[in-house]
Protein backbone atom coordinates (compact mmCIF):
# COMPACT_ATOMS: atom_id res chain seq x y z
CA UNK A 1 0.00 0.00 0.00
CA UNK A 2 2.71 2.35 0.66
CA UNK A 3 4.15 1.79 -3.00
CA UNK A 4 0.85 2.80 -4.11
CA UNK A 5 0.42 6.16 -1.79
CA UNK A 6 3.57 7.28 -4.20
CA UNK A 7 1.04 8.55 -6.49
CA UNK A 8 -0.48 10.57 -4.17
CA UNK A 9 2.63 12.29 -2.93
CA UNK A 10 4.47 12.09 -6.11
CA UNK A 11 2.39 14.26 -8.10
CA UNK A 12 2.89 17.10 -5.26
CA UNK A 13 6.40 17.00 -5.77
CA UNK A 14 6.46 17.19 -9.88
CA UNK A 15 3.84 19.86 -10.53
CA UNK A 16 4.86 22.12 -8.06
CA UNK A 17 7.01 24.34 -10.34
CA UNK A 18 3.71 23.89 -13.16
CA UNK A 19 1.25 24.78 -10.22
CA UNK A 20 3.21 28.00 -9.93
CA UNK A 21 3.53 28.58 -13.89
CA UNK A 22 -0.38 27.93 -13.96
CA UNK A 23 -1.31 30.82 -10.49
CA UNK A 24 0.92 33.53 -13.09
CA UNK A 25 -0.92 33.02 -16.43
CA UNK A 26 -4.43 32.02 -14.82
CA UNK A 27 -5.71 32.91 -11.20
CA UNK A 28 -4.48 31.27 -7.90
CA UNK A 29 -8.34 30.54 -7.36
CA UNK A 30 -8.69 28.87 -10.93
CA UNK A 31 -6.03 26.64 -10.03
CA UNK A 32 -7.90 25.90 -6.05
CA UNK A 33 -10.88 25.54 -7.72
CA UNK A 34 -9.65 23.10 -10.23
CA UNK A 35 -7.46 21.39 -7.75
CA UNK A 36 -10.52 20.88 -4.98
CA UNK A 37 -12.69 19.35 -7.82
CA UNK A 38 -10.12 17.02 -9.34
CA UNK A 39 -9.29 15.79 -6.02
CA UNK A 40 -12.80 15.43 -4.89
CA UNK A 41 -13.08 13.06 -8.23
CA UNK A 42 -10.22 11.44 -7.41
CA UNK A 43 -11.58 10.94 -3.97
CA UNK A 44 -14.80 9.58 -5.12
CA UNK A 45 -13.01 7.34 -7.43
CA UNK A 46 -11.48 5.38 -4.65
CA UNK A 47 -14.78 3.75 -4.61
CA UNK A 48 -13.60 1.33 -7.43
CA UNK A 49 -11.42 0.01 -4.95
CA UNK A 50 -11.93 -3.56 -4.14
CA UNK A 51 -10.16 -6.27 -2.00
CA UNK A 52 -8.17 -7.64 -4.69
CA UNK A 53 -7.55 -4.54 -6.85
CA UNK A 54 -4.06 -4.78 -8.48
CA UNK A 55 -1.13 -1.86 -7.61
CA UNK A 56 -1.44 -0.51 -11.20
CA UNK A 57 -5.29 0.45 -10.93
CA UNK A 58 -5.12 1.71 -7.59
CA UNK A 59 -1.56 3.75 -8.49
CA UNK A 60 -3.86 5.10 -11.27
CA UNK A 61 -7.40 6.26 -9.42
CA UNK A 62 -5.13 7.79 -6.45
CA UNK A 63 -3.00 9.61 -8.81
CA UNK A 64 -6.01 11.61 -9.57
CA UNK A 65 -6.42 12.78 -6.04
CA UNK A 66 -2.65 13.43 -6.16
CA UNK A 67 -3.10 15.83 -8.94
CA UNK A 68 -5.75 17.44 -7.12
CA UNK A 69 -4.21 17.90 -3.97
CA UNK A 70 -1.06 19.42 -5.86
CA UNK A 71 -3.04 22.09 -7.43
CA UNK A 72 -5.00 22.91 -5.10
CA UNK A 73 -1.89 23.04 -2.38
CA UNK A 74 0.20 26.28 -3.48
CA UNK A 75 -2.63 28.67 -4.15
CA UNK A 76 -3.94 28.46 -0.92
CA UNK A 77 -1.04 30.41 0.67
CA UNK A 78 -0.95 32.95 -2.30
CA UNK A 79 -4.26 33.59 -1.82
CA UNK A 80 -3.73 34.11 2.15
CA UNK A 81 -1.05 36.27 1.79
CA UNK A 82 -2.77 38.29 -0.76
CA UNK A 83 -5.77 38.50 1.21
CA UNK A 84 -4.05 41.34 3.47
CA UNK A 85 -2.15 44.59 3.55
CA UNK A 86 1.50 43.28 2.57
CA UNK A 87 2.09 44.55 6.55
CA UNK A 88 -0.09 42.31 7.52
CA UNK A 89 2.24 39.62 5.66
CA UNK A 90 3.36 37.29 8.44
CA UNK A 91 -0.47 36.99 10.21
CA UNK A 92 -1.48 35.30 7.36
CA UNK A 93 0.86 33.03 6.97
CA UNK A 94 0.58 32.48 10.60
CA UNK A 95 -2.96 31.78 9.81
CA UNK A 96 -2.18 29.70 6.96
CA UNK A 97 0.25 27.00 8.98
CA UNK A 98 -2.27 27.37 11.86
CA UNK A 99 -5.26 26.14 10.01
CA UNK A 100 -2.89 23.33 8.15
CA UNK A 101 -1.51 22.04 10.85
CA UNK A 102 -5.18 21.83 12.50
CA UNK A 103 -6.45 20.22 9.12
CA UNK A 104 -3.52 17.73 9.37
CA UNK A 105 -4.60 16.71 13.16
CA UNK A 106 -8.40 16.55 12.80
CA UNK A 107 -8.16 14.90 9.10
CA UNK A 108 -6.77 11.55 10.12
CA UNK A 109 -8.17 11.97 13.56
CA UNK A 110 -11.95 12.08 12.19
CA UNK A 111 -11.46 9.83 8.86
CA UNK A 112 -9.96 7.25 11.26
CA UNK A 113 -12.98 7.25 13.26
CA UNK A 114 -14.90 6.34 10.47
CA UNK A 115 -12.86 4.23 9.36
CA UNK A 116 -13.03 2.26 12.61
CA UNK A 117 -16.47 1.99 12.83
CA UNK A 118 -17.35 1.67 9.31
CA UNK A 119 -15.05 -1.84 9.79
CA UNK A 120 -16.40 -3.14 13.00
CA UNK A 121 -20.40 -2.39 11.74
CA UNK A 122 -19.95 -4.23 8.67
CA UNK A 123 -18.00 -7.10 9.56
CA UNK A 124 -20.53 -9.39 11.49
CA UNK A 125 -22.02 -9.33 8.29
CA UNK A 126 -19.50 -10.03 5.83
CA UNK A 127 -18.65 -13.05 8.42
CA UNK A 128 -21.96 -14.50 8.29
CA UNK A 129 -22.11 -14.50 4.28
CA UNK A 130 -18.08 -15.97 4.88
CA UNK A 131 -19.81 -19.66 5.70
CA UNK A 132 -17.73 -19.55 9.09
CA UNK A 133 -19.19 -21.40 11.77
CA UNK A 134 -20.89 -19.48 14.94
CA UNK A 135 -17.35 -20.11 16.88
CA UNK A 136 -14.86 -18.73 14.37
CA UNK A 137 -17.09 -15.66 13.61
CA UNK A 138 -17.18 -14.97 17.33
CA UNK A 139 -13.22 -15.28 17.44
CA UNK A 140 -12.64 -12.58 15.09
CA UNK A 141 -14.95 -10.55 16.16
CA UNK A 142 -13.71 -10.62 19.48
CA UNK A 143 -9.92 -10.33 18.07
CA UNK A 144 -10.90 -7.30 16.23
CA UNK A 145 -13.35 -5.38 18.71
CA UNK A 146 -10.14 -5.54 21.02
CA UNK A 147 -7.20 -5.38 19.58
CA UNK A 148 -8.34 -2.97 16.53
CA UNK A 149 -8.41 -2.92 12.66
CA UNK A 150 -4.84 -3.60 13.23
CA UNK A 151 -5.86 -7.24 13.95
CA UNK A 152 -6.60 -8.09 10.42
CA UNK A 153 -3.22 -8.22 9.58
CA UNK A 154 -2.80 -11.44 11.64
CA UNK A 155 -6.17 -13.56 12.03
CA UNK A 156 -5.31 -16.97 12.16
CA UNK A 157 -7.67 -19.62 12.99
CA UNK A 158 -7.54 -23.12 13.26
CA UNK A 159 -7.80 -24.12 9.65
CA UNK A 160 -5.84 -22.71 6.92
CA UNK A 161 -9.39 -22.47 5.15
CA UNK A 162 -11.07 -21.19 7.64
CA UNK A 163 -8.24 -18.45 8.24
CA UNK A 164 -8.54 -17.64 4.41
CA UNK A 165 -12.53 -17.12 4.57
CA UNK A 166 -11.86 -14.55 8.16
CA UNK A 167 -9.45 -12.65 5.76
CA UNK A 168 -11.47 -12.39 2.75
CA UNK A 169 -14.41 -11.27 5.26
CA UNK A 170 -11.90 -9.06 7.02
CA UNK A 171 -10.62 -7.68 3.73
CA UNK A 172 -14.25 -6.24 2.62
CA UNK A 173 -15.79 -5.01 5.62
CA UNK A 174 -11.92 -2.82 5.57
CA UNK A 175 -13.17 -2.11 1.69
CA UNK A 176 -16.85 -0.18 2.46
CA UNK A 177 -14.86 1.28 5.47
CA UNK A 178 -12.85 2.71 2.57
CA UNK A 179 -15.23 3.79 0.42
CA UNK A 180 -17.52 5.52 2.88
CA UNK A 181 -14.06 7.74 3.74
CA UNK A 182 -13.91 8.39 -0.12
CA UNK A 183 -17.34 9.56 -0.13
CA UNK A 184 -16.68 11.63 2.40
CA UNK A 185 -13.68 12.98 1.53
CA UNK A 186 -15.10 13.47 -2.19
CA UNK A 187 -17.76 15.42 -1.25
CA UNK A 188 -16.22 17.47 1.45
CA UNK A 189 -13.46 18.50 -1.08
CA UNK A 190 -16.20 19.34 -4.22
CA UNK A 191 -18.43 21.15 -1.47
CA UNK A 192 -14.52 23.42 -0.59
CA UNK A 193 -14.57 24.22 -4.24
CA UNK A 194 -18.36 25.40 -4.08
CA UNK A 195 -16.94 27.73 -1.49
CA UNK A 196 -13.89 28.51 -3.18
CA UNK A 197 -16.13 29.20 -6.10
CA UNK A 198 -18.05 31.71 -4.46
CA UNK A 199 -16.06 33.47 -1.55
CA UNK A 200 -12.61 33.95 -3.74
CA UNK A 201 -13.20 33.69 -7.33
CA UNK A 202 -11.78 32.42 -10.37
CA UNK A 203 -10.86 35.58 -12.08
CA UNK A 204 -7.35 36.80 -12.66
CA UNK A 205 -5.75 39.38 -10.71
CA UNK A 206 -6.06 43.30 -11.81
CA UNK A 207 -2.70 44.04 -13.18
CA UNK A 208 -2.14 46.93 -10.95
CA UNK A 209 -2.46 45.13 -8.37
CA UNK A 210 0.06 41.78 -9.80
CA UNK A 211 2.29 45.38 -10.12
CA UNK A 212 2.09 46.25 -6.26
CA UNK A 213 2.24 42.84 -5.30
CA UNK A 214 5.88 42.44 -6.99
CA UNK A 215 7.16 45.79 -5.44
CA UNK A 216 9.98 46.43 -3.74
CA UNK A 217 9.98 49.01 -0.82
CA UNK A 218 13.39 50.20 -0.09
CA UNK A 219 14.43 50.83 3.47
CA UNK A 220 13.91 54.81 2.85
CA UNK A 221 10.34 54.33 2.36
CA UNK A 222 11.17 54.20 -2.12
CA UNK A 223 9.53 52.59 -3.94
CA UNK A 224 11.37 50.74 -7.37
CA UNK A 225 9.45 51.95 -10.98
CA UNK A 226 8.83 54.37 -12.90
CA UNK A 227 8.02 57.74 -11.22
CA UNK A 228 6.38 60.43 -13.59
Amino acid sequence: MGVRLVALNGFTVVLGPLVGRLMNRTSPGLVLVTGLVVGGIGELCVNLFHADTGTGKAALLIGVLGIGIALAMAPITTIAMDSLPHRLAGTAGAANSALRQIGSALGPAVFGVILTNRTLGTLPGHLAHSGLGPADQGQVNGMVSHVGIQAGAFLHLGTSEATGRALSAYGASFTDALHTCALVGGIGMLLAALVALVLIGVRARPAHDADAATAVTHPAGTVTGDVS
